[in-house]
């Protein structure tokens, strides 16, 4: 089974792969460092099981996108999406790029259409299961709005998977009664759910400033310089953005009602695990068959570039 990466679908996964995991491997020995010798091997394990799966996940999102390809490639080479990448919150970050990737067809039609949005919704499941405040990433199921003629038909097909991506951020308020009888033998030391601490670690060392200078322009200057090819509707953008904006309010109260109080605890992945939406709503379409690249794009591609050779250096002296 071919998988159906079309024009410069290889590019973006190739050099996803080439950058992306030196980096996150000298990440993941930076990580290391404080590790005692004793629990070394098995933490170094985890850490390439998540590194793994986070790599996999974020080429298929890189392959199945249509279009926000630099964008998603950006999302996913950040400092710290390469940082989370070693840890949990990596493979979560890597299933919400894919959900927009499965989506990101203009028009979505016929049986590809409706697988497309079947494993994006499984895709968003997963994600809601381990981070229920990213509930609004559910919106991205609602799009393309389709056309009046066929609107009936097309929320049928759509609200019942929106339900069960939801369905996961219901958990949390259920399952706190169900353990006792799910596990009547359990340990009385048994953390609660969700006590188990935030595996989204920030990055472990500083980078050079230079970095964060190429950062900011790769971020800034591929949607002011690239505009060719249509946008989505206004309405669609207002959705997503709306969505976006209502996952940040969700992160920020959680932080709020959080037993230490405060927002203090806010880190990246607030931002980052919202960051699909805005791609979706704002990446444009591409004109012809298979548009050639141009230097603006290629801006993230130097960023990781420079990232896969510094932070390797900086793993060495550690």
């Amino acid at each position: 089974m071919k998988l159906p990466v079309t024009g410069d679908g290889r590019f973006w996964a190739l050099a996803f792969l080439g950058l992306g995991l030196p980096a996150c491997l000298a990440l993941a020995w930076i990580g290391l460092t404080g590790e005692t010798p004793s629990t070394s091997a098995l933490a170094a394990g985890g850490r390439l099981a998540d590194i793994a799966a986070f790599l996999s996940l974020g080429l298929a999102a890189l392959a199945l996108a249509t279009r926000g390809r630099a964008a998603l490639f950006a999302l996913l080479c950040f400092p710290a999406s390469l940082a989370a990448a070693s840890g949990p919150d990596g493979p979560v970050l890597a299933l919400a790029a894919l959900a927009a990737a499965l989506l990101s067809p203009r028009p979505m039609t016929g049986r590809h259409g409706s697988a497309r949005r079947a494993g994006a919704a499984l895709a968003i499941a997963l994600v809601v299961l381990a981070r229920p405040a990213c509930a609004p990433l559910v919106g991205m199921l609602l799009v393309p709005f389709p056309p009046p003629g066929r609107r009936v038909r097309a929320w049928r097909e759509r609200l019942p998977l929106a339900a069960f991506a939801l369905l996961p951020a219901l958990l949390p308020a259920f399952l706190p009664a169900l353990l006792p009888a799910l596990l009547p033998a359990a340990s009385p030391g048994l953390p609660p759910p969700g006590a188990a601490g935030d595996g989204f670690v920030s990055l472990p060392v500083p980078l050079p400033g230079f970095l964060y200078g190429i950062w900011a322009a790769a971020l800034l200057v591929p949607p002011v310089a690239l505009r060719r090819g249509p946008l989505p509707p206004p309405a669609e953008r207002l959705w997503l953005s709306g969505c976006a904006l209502l996952g940040l309010w969700l992160a920020v109260l959680a932080q709020a009602l959080a037993p230490a109080g405060g927002l203090g605890g806010m880190q990246a992945r607030d931002l980052l695990l919202l960051a699909p939406m805005l791609i979706l709503a704002f990446a444009r379409g591409r004109i012809g068959t298979a548009a050639a690249l141009r230097w603006p794009a290629l801006l993230p591609v130097l960023a990781a570039a420079l990232d896969a050779v510094v932070l390797p250096m900086i793993a060495l002296r550690a």
